[in-house]
């Protein structure tokens, strides 16, 4: 049995892209504007990653973000009150009392060994060249975990910044990271643990009506001195 002849077209309709050997009839042009137009859309991507960035995240003062090198993937917020009861006679109780307490957010980030808003190729540069600038993977996650170790350790102010909401003076009091080899080993996720802090200040009363209501005040080391004859004989007991 003989098998039919199949012409093979003289331009084959196969589209220009990064990675695809050239075939015949397709030009240079096109292969230049499939590689441009692949680089283009990798700064518009690391673009919208930094636009995102500066809505999202941990911040300090002067609104300067602190862990660039993650992305935040989720964040926890949780306000409460208390209220105080008060036992009475026959199991009842009584409320007396509401008082706000500190809130508390866990903010997630992920770490993949790449700057938050880098350029899009100087990054594929430095992913062919990593000795090119010494920002390797293993570099980004050890400096991101090093900030964090440096931010759980300071009694400083942040701010957790959201779209819609933004919590103040808040302080880092924890954290903790993992990586898996389900979702890439190189993939750091860290949980971030932060609380508020509530900064209060001394009352200082002058003028008062009695003596008690003034605020003390210290006025250095207090000389011995001999007491007078009416009270030594009332410490001795002894009556004139």
């Amino acid at each position: 049995m003989a098998f039919a002849d199949v012409t093979l077209p003289s331009v084959w309709d196969i589209p220009a892209a990064v990675g695809v050997p050239a075939l015949l009839g397709q030009s240079i042009a096109a292969e230049v504007d499939a590689t441009a137009s692949t680089a283009l859309a990798g700064i518009a991507q690391n673009y919208l990653t930094a636009q995102a960035a500066k809505q999202w995240g941990i911040f300090g003062s002067g609104n300067t973000q602190l862990l660039t090198s993650g992305r935040v993937m989720g964040i926890e917020y949780e306000n409460s009150y208390t209220v105080s009861d008060a036992p009475l006679e026959g199991g009842a109780f009584a409320s007396y009392n509401k008082v706000k307490m500190p809130y508390s957010a866990r903010v997630i980030m992920v770490c993949d060994g790449t700057e938050t808003g880098s350029d899009g190729i100087i990054s594929a540069i430095t992913t062919l060249i990593p000795n090119l600038t010494g920002t390797t993977g293993n570099h980004v996650r050890s400096s991101f975990i090093s900030t964090l170790e440096a931010l759980v350790a300071d009694t400083n102010l942040y701010s957790v910044v959201t779209p819609e909401f933004t919590a103040t003076n808040a302080n880092i009091i924890g954290y903790r990271w993992r990586r898996e080899s389900s979702q890439g080993v190189t993939m750091l996720m860290a949980e971030i643990m932060i609380r508020q802090i509530r900064s209060t200040g001394t009352a200082a009363y002058t003028n008062t009506s009695q003596p008690q209501g003034a605020q003390t005040v210290q006025n250095g080391t207090v000389q011995t001195t001999t007491p007078s004859l009416p009270v030594q004989t009332s410490l001795l007991g002894v009556t004139l």
